[in-house]
């Protein structure tokens, strides 16, 4: 599995229907086909979730294992990405209770295509000196550190809406809270993240 913001699978959820109708009849290849299809998105909330790629790549394993054992209990009734990502968030809760924290741990720098209110997650852009490319490092171990310490909630609306890209209406059925709540932790996320940002002295 390799990190990466977008989806294999972005453009046709009709493909992912079809794949779960055959599926649920017992074809282990549609199956196969779903895991790489949703591999990279899986893994990479599980990374910006748990912070560690090892820890990630073993929950992402558990997902798609019980994704296949409950594949007979979805309905459809959502995209089959949603009901995907409301398994590995229910994962990582999971992992984070056993954990009792995971603030001790650093995350990979995030990445995401940014809305005009998002903050700074981008990988930073190549430096026009060596100096520059220090700076932009440290800088961007800030944001991820910063990400790192929210809230458990707020972290989730944070990573599902400024690195996964995804619609408040679907991070609201992900998370199974109101739209209002959503965008309550959203902006409760940024403010903490650029409050930690502006006492280390970087700007966001």
């Amino acid at each position: 599995m390799r990190e990466r913001s977008s989806s294999k699978a972005e453009a046709d959820p009709a493909r992912d229907a079809e794949l779960v109708a055959r599926a649920r009849d017992g074809d282990r290849a549609a199956f196969d086909e779903l895991v790489l299809r949703h591999e990279d998105r899986v893994f990479n909330m599980a990374l910006r979730m748990l912070g560690n790629a090892d820890d990630a790549l073993d929950l992402a394993q558990e997902v798609f294992l019980s994704a296949y054992r409950a594949l007979h209990g979805f309905e459809g009734k959502a995209l089959f990405s949603t009901w995907l990502y409301r398994v590995t968030v229910n994962r990582c809760r999971d992992e984070m209770r056993r954990r009792a924290t995971v603030k001790h741990t650093r995350p990979r720098p995030l990445e995401a295509g940014r809305a005009s209110d998002d903050l700074p997650l981008d990988p930073p852009a190549r430096a026009a000196s060596p100096a520059d490319a220090v700076v932009a490092r440290e800088s961007h171990a800030l944001v991820a550190a910063a990400v790192a310490a929210l809230p458990d909630d707020a972290r989730e609306a944070l990573v599902l809406r400024d690195v996964e890209g995804l619609a408040y209406e679907e991070i609201a059925e992900i998370l199974d809270v109101p739209v209002g709540t959503v965008r309550s932790r959203l902006h409760r996320a940024r403010s903490l993240v650029r409050e930690r940002l502006r006492e280390a002295g970087v700007t966001p």
